[in-house]
């Protein structure tokens, strides 16, 4: 499960209830409920960065959702190795993308026992859905086969002869800015120098701690996940050096 609804309401305990309910037998785990409220981007991000640990076969619950109570659509995926279920506004379609999309459904009443809500469609609509399916029902019964969904657009980064360019997808807790440059796409060649728009000067680092005591320069590295990550060691580079989602990052390649 992965929402923006916190743990001191009841929202979530309501929703494995639901589910429980249904599935008796099933086993929920928190990937997260501390999405910054209605940020769909941060929520797309968490679910990317985390689903591809789980065990195939696992169904993935996300609701971040501005749009609730409108006539936005509910979502069932499939991928090669999990179903992922949550509105149509781009949330589940990067972890989706990163796994193969297999099929798209929508979630339509009619189809099980589960309702449209004007404000809590993570209890009627996609708790209810999940547990059904964890209860037996086929993916296929869910709704009918969609040809087009919404995507959080970022776009691809470029390459050239001697530089990579691209944007700042995310941030982390800690304001880490990540990117969407790729290490694979390096190629074999060398970095020597990040450019940012900024006027703090970038240090390629391989660990955080190689900008330890440096509080004027920004680091990058590649994280765990093979991305250009530019931090601030001991500190937040989204709040020390005002880097925001869409800043333009070039990575320049050694001739």
């Amino acid at each position: 499960m992965t929402t923006d609804f916190g743990t001191s309401d009841g929202y979530v305990g309501a929703m494995k209830g639901e589910i429980l309910r249904r599935a008796p037998g099933a086993q929920i785990v928190d990937l997260s409920h501390d999405i910054a409220p209605q940020d769909v981007a941060q929520g797309a991000w968490c679910l990317r960065r985390a689903a591809p640990a789980f065990p195939e076969g696992t169904i993935h619950v996300a609701v971040v959702d501005p749009g609730v109570g409108t006539e936005r659509r509910g979502l069932l995926v499939e991928t090669e190795h999990f179903l992922l279920l949550g509105p149509d506004n781009g949330l589940l379609m990067w972890a989706a993308e990163r796994d193969r999309i297999r099929a798209v459904r929508e979630i339509e009443t009619g189809r099980g026992p589960w309702r449209r809500s004007p404000t809590f469609d993570g209890l009627s609509l996609f708790a209810v859905a999940a547990g059904q399916l964890m209860a037996g029902q086929e993916p296929d019964s869910v709704g009918s086969l969609l040809k087009d969904w919404k995507r959080i657009a970022v776009p691809p980064p470029h390459a050239c002869q001697h530089a990579i360019e691209g944007e700042v997808m995310a941030h982390d807790r800690f304001g880490n800015a990540i990117t969407n440059i790729p290490l694979e796409l390096l190629g074999g060649r060398r970095p020597s120098g990040v450019e940012w728009g900024g006027a703090a000067p970038v240090r390629l680092c391989a660990a955080y701690h190689d900008l330890d005591g440096d509080s004027d320069s920004l680091g990058a590295l590649w994280n765990s996940d093979g991305q250009l990550e530019l931090f601030s060691y001991a500190g937040s580079a989204r709040e020390r050096f005002q880097i925001g989602r869409g800043q333009t990052v070039r990575l320049i390649l050694s001739h």
